[in-house]
């Protein structure tokens, strides 16, 4: 008998955490189809799902900027049209900036919170509708270990952004309980950052073992039935003696 398959829409999957999510949920189990959002990866993306159709994985690309509050519940709608609706929701989108506090705008605040907060928040609100519908329904925010535990200086907007999406987290998983599970999984120093700030990454971690913590960890919230409003920090740093 032929296991349904579950569709999976990851934000932000053309690059870094998002990519790797979907390149290895796709080797773990052939029962997902993936929709693959971008806002201007483009020929990453394309390359993706080339990628994943060699390994026998269906997936469709679409694209849209996360920061166009005003269109989200119409991008949700032809989101759920590609393959007839989203059970598992991965926010992984993410926008990362460093900037002094007196030089943050109105605008600069108001983008990063749109693609790291609310964009995930109006997400999980229209796509839960089908979720709940359909009695079956995952939600994970990719947050950031620095978000749960520490700041840093001169990023204020970006840890205020990640710090409210743990709160909404476990907000959301006793909004949704018990049908859908919400979580999040909050990687640490594991991919140098875009700016290549030597400030923030002083030394280099284990790439291939956070990551392959984090695809595991995804899939294990994907599998289970009753862990959610957890958060779990992958940060990849062993403890010395």
């Amino acid at each position: 008998m032929n296991q349904k398959k579950k569709i999976i829409l990851v934000t932000g999957s053309g690059k870094r955490i998002g990519r790797e999510i979907v390149l290895g949920l796709s080797n773990l189990n052939k029962n997902y189809k993936f929709i693959l959002h971008f806002n201007k990866s483009h020929s990453e993306v394309i390359n993706l799902k080339k990628k994943i159709k060699r390994i026998g994985i269906e997936s469709e690309i679409i694209n849209f900027d996360l920061n166009n509050l005003d269109n989200i519940k119409s991008f949700s709608i032809n989101v759920e049209k590609i393959f007839g609706g989203v059970d598992i929701l991965i926010n992984n989108a993410s926008i990362f900036e460093e900037k002094k506090l007196h030089n943050i705008s109105e605008d600069d605040f108001d983008r990063m919170m749109n693609v790291n907060l609310k964009s995930p928040f109006f997400l999980s609100k229209f796509l839960s509708i089908g979720m709940k519908k359909r009695k079956y329904g995952k939600i994970i925010n990719l947050t950031d270990s620095i978000g749960v535990a520490e700041t840093w200086k001169d990023y204020s907007h970006y840890c205020i952004s990640k710090g409210a999406l743990e709160t909404m987290t476990k907000a959301l998983s006793l909004d949704l309980a018990p049908l859908i599970q919400v979580n999040s999984i909050a990687p640490g120093k594991i991919l140098k950052p875009i700016n290549f700030s030597d400030k923030l990454y002083k030394k280099e971690y284990n790439t291939k073992d956070g990551i392959q913590d984090i695809v595991n960890t995804t899939h294990l919230l994907i599998q289970s039935r009753i862990i959610t409003g957890k958060s779990f920090k992958i940060d990849n740093i062993r403890n010395s003696d």
